[in-house]
Protein backbone atom coordinates (compact mmCIF):
# COMPACT_ATOMS: atom_id res chain seq x y z
CA UNK A 1 0.00 0.00 0.00
CA UNK A 2 0.94 3.77 -0.64
CA UNK A 3 0.92 6.83 1.50
CA UNK A 4 -2.46 8.91 0.21
CA UNK A 5 -0.67 12.15 -0.04
CA UNK A 6 -2.98 15.37 -1.11
CA UNK A 7 -0.11 17.24 -1.66
CA UNK A 8 0.91 15.35 -4.66
CA UNK A 9 -2.14 16.24 -6.52
CA UNK A 10 -5.72 15.14 -6.44
CA UNK A 11 -4.92 12.92 -10.13
CA UNK A 12 -2.07 11.00 -7.43
CA UNK A 13 -4.43 11.09 -4.77
CA UNK A 14 -7.50 9.34 -6.24
CA UNK A 15 -4.58 6.84 -7.83
CA UNK A 16 -3.50 5.95 -4.60
CA UNK A 17 -6.78 5.80 -3.20
CA UNK A 18 -8.03 3.12 -5.87
CA UNK A 19 -4.40 1.13 -5.35
CA UNK A 20 -4.79 0.76 -1.93
CA UNK A 21 -8.49 -0.57 -1.71
CA UNK A 22 -7.25 -2.94 -4.71
CA UNK A 23 -4.40 -4.10 -1.70
CA UNK A 24 -6.88 -4.44 0.83
CA UNK A 25 -9.03 -6.21 -1.23
CA UNK A 26 -5.94 -8.65 -2.32
CA UNK A 27 -5.17 -8.50 1.08
CA UNK A 28 -8.40 -10.33 2.83
CA UNK A 29 -8.90 -12.63 -0.40
CA UNK A 30 -5.20 -13.81 0.29
CA UNK A 31 -6.35 -14.47 4.20
CA UNK A 32 -9.34 -16.39 3.20
CA UNK A 33 -7.10 -18.04 0.60
CA UNK A 34 -4.91 -19.06 3.83
CA UNK A 35 -8.09 -19.85 5.95
CA UNK A 36 -7.50 -17.51 8.47
CA UNK A 37 -10.05 -16.00 10.00
CA UNK A 38 -8.95 -12.89 12.18
CA UNK A 39 -5.65 -11.03 12.69
CA UNK A 40 -4.67 -13.43 15.65
CA UNK A 41 -4.60 -15.79 12.73
CA UNK A 42 -2.67 -14.02 10.92
CA UNK A 43 0.08 -13.55 13.13
CA UNK A 44 -0.09 -16.86 14.28
CA UNK A 45 0.52 -17.40 11.14
CA UNK A 46 3.05 -15.52 10.13
CA UNK A 47 4.63 -16.44 13.24
CA UNK A 48 4.74 -20.16 12.51
CA UNK A 49 6.08 -19.07 9.17
CA UNK A 50 9.45 -17.37 9.94
CA UNK A 51 9.92 -20.28 13.21
CA UNK A 52 9.87 -22.72 9.81
CA UNK A 53 11.88 -20.21 7.71
CA UNK A 54 14.46 -19.69 10.92
CA UNK A 55 14.90 -23.57 11.37
CA UNK A 56 15.33 -24.00 7.62
CA UNK A 57 17.91 -21.77 7.74
CA UNK A 58 19.69 -23.55 10.62
CA UNK A 59 19.00 -26.92 8.94
CA UNK A 60 21.18 -25.64 5.58
CA UNK A 61 23.72 -24.15 7.36
CA UNK A 62 24.26 -27.52 9.21
CA UNK A 63 24.29 -28.91 6.00
CA UNK A 64 26.34 -26.63 4.62
CA UNK A 65 29.37 -27.16 7.45
CA UNK A 66 29.59 -30.41 7.11
CA UNK A 67 29.67 -30.39 3.48
CA UNK A 68 32.53 -27.87 3.92
CA UNK A 69 33.90 -30.75 6.28
CA UNK A 70 33.56 -33.28 3.66
CA UNK A 71 35.52 -31.60 1.28
CA UNK A 72 38.64 -30.68 2.99
CA UNK A 73 38.62 -34.62 4.23
CA UNK A 74 37.94 -35.37 0.69
CA UNK A 75 41.41 -32.50 -0.29
CA UNK A 76 43.03 -34.40 2.65
CA UNK A 77 42.77 -37.44 1.00
CA UNK A 78 43.54 -36.93 -2.74
CA UNK A 79 46.34 -35.31 -1.68
CA UNK A 80 47.41 -38.14 1.08
CA UNK A 81 46.74 -40.59 -1.80
CA UNK A 82 48.98 -38.67 -4.40
CA UNK A 83 51.46 -39.03 -2.34
CA UNK A 84 51.81 -42.91 -2.09
CA UNK A 85 54.25 -43.67 -4.40
CA UNK A 86 56.70 -41.20 -2.28
CA UNK A 87 55.70 -42.97 0.96
CA UNK A 88 56.60 -46.55 -0.56
CA UNK A 89 59.97 -45.67 -2.13
CA UNK A 90 60.61 -43.80 1.36
CA UNK A 91 59.60 -46.84 3.33
CA UNK A 92 61.73 -49.04 0.77
CA UNK A 93 65.06 -47.22 1.53
CA UNK A 94 67.22 -49.12 4.22
CA UNK A 95 69.71 -46.48 5.47
CA UNK A 96 69.34 -43.39 7.35
CA UNK A 97 71.29 -41.64 5.13
CA UNK A 98 69.35 -42.65 2.18
CA UNK A 99 66.29 -42.07 3.60
CA UNK A 100 67.75 -38.47 4.74
CA UNK A 101 68.87 -37.56 1.51
CA UNK A 102 65.59 -39.07 -0.28
CA UNK A 103 63.65 -37.09 2.07
CA UNK A 104 65.22 -33.53 1.73
CA UNK A 105 64.84 -33.89 -2.42
CA UNK A 106 61.04 -34.67 -1.71
CA UNK A 107 60.41 -32.57 1.41
CA UNK A 108 57.15 -31.09 -0.18
CA UNK A 109 55.70 -34.30 -0.62
CA UNK A 110 56.57 -34.75 3.13
CA UNK A 111 54.95 -31.47 3.97
CA UNK A 112 51.79 -32.50 2.08
CA UNK A 113 52.20 -35.63 3.84
CA UNK A 114 52.31 -34.56 7.14
CA UNK A 115 49.82 -32.11 6.99
CA UNK A 116 47.18 -34.76 6.01
CA UNK A 117 48.53 -36.99 8.30
CA UNK A 118 48.44 -34.06 11.51
CA UNK A 119 44.74 -33.47 10.22
CA UNK A 120 43.84 -37.16 10.19
CA UNK A 121 44.98 -37.36 13.66
CA UNK A 122 43.49 -33.77 14.75
CA UNK A 123 39.73 -35.58 13.45
CA UNK A 124 40.25 -38.63 14.82
CA UNK A 125 40.37 -40.80 11.62
CA UNK A 126 42.31 -43.70 11.98
CA UNK A 127 40.58 -45.41 8.53
CA UNK A 128 40.98 -43.23 5.92
CA UNK A 129 37.98 -43.20 3.87
CA UNK A 130 38.36 -43.59 -0.14
CA UNK A 131 37.73 -40.81 -2.55
CA UNK A 132 34.98 -42.22 -4.06
CA UNK A 133 32.92 -42.46 -0.96
CA UNK A 134 33.39 -39.27 -0.06
CA UNK A 135 32.68 -38.15 -3.24
CA UNK A 136 29.15 -39.96 -3.03
CA UNK A 137 28.64 -37.72 0.62
CA UNK A 138 29.60 -34.76 -0.99
CA UNK A 139 27.43 -35.15 -3.91
CA UNK A 140 24.23 -36.28 -1.25
CA UNK A 141 25.20 -33.60 0.88
CA UNK A 142 24.88 -31.00 -2.03
CA UNK A 143 21.58 -32.32 -3.20
CA UNK A 144 20.23 -31.73 0.46
CA UNK A 145 22.02 -28.26 0.09
CA UNK A 146 19.64 -27.67 -2.72
CA UNK A 147 16.57 -29.21 -1.56
CA UNK A 148 17.09 -26.81 1.71
CA UNK A 149 17.93 -23.79 -0.48
CA UNK A 150 14.50 -24.43 -1.98
CA UNK A 151 12.33 -24.68 0.58
CA UNK A 152 14.12 -21.43 2.17
CA UNK A 153 13.18 -19.90 -0.91
CA UNK A 154 9.78 -20.80 -0.71
CA UNK A 155 9.62 -20.30 2.99
CA UNK A 156 10.92 -16.56 2.65
CA UNK A 157 8.36 -15.86 0.11
CA UNK A 158 5.98 -17.55 2.11
CA UNK A 159 6.82 -14.91 4.92
CA UNK A 160 6.86 -12.07 2.93
CA UNK A 161 3.53 -12.58 2.23
CA UNK A 162 1.97 -13.09 5.21
CA UNK A 163 3.90 -9.56 6.36
CA UNK A 164 2.83 -7.80 3.20
CA UNK A 165 -1.10 -9.08 4.53
CA UNK A 166 -0.77 -8.42 7.55
CA UNK A 167 0.94 -4.81 6.85
CA UNK A 168 -1.73 -3.79 4.18
CA UNK A 169 -4.48 -4.94 6.98
CA UNK A 170 -2.63 -2.83 9.58
CA UNK A 171 -2.79 -0.06 7.27
CA UNK A 172 -6.55 -0.16 6.28
CA UNK A 173 -7.31 -0.32 9.60
CA UNK A 174 -5.27 2.31 10.79
CA UNK A 175 -7.14 4.19 7.93
CA UNK A 176 -10.23 3.18 8.67
CA UNK A 177 -10.01 4.37 12.31
CA UNK A 178 -8.28 7.85 10.89
CA UNK A 179 -11.61 8.06 9.26
CA UNK A 180 -13.31 7.61 11.73
CA UNK A 181 -11.36 9.98 14.03
CA UNK A 182 -12.36 12.82 11.55
CA UNK A 183 -16.21 11.84 11.21
CA UNK A 184 -16.67 12.34 14.78
CA UNK A 185 -15.21 15.79 15.11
Amino acid sequence: MVDVTPEKGAGYEHWAKVFNLKQSAKSVAELERYGLKSLEDLQTALAIAKTEESECRYALKAVEAELDDKKELQKRVLAYANTKPIREEYRALKSNSAKAKYRKTHESEFIIIESAQKYFKEHGITKIPSYKTLQSEVERLTSRQNELYEKLREKRGEVKRLQTIADNIQKTIGQENKRRDTYEI
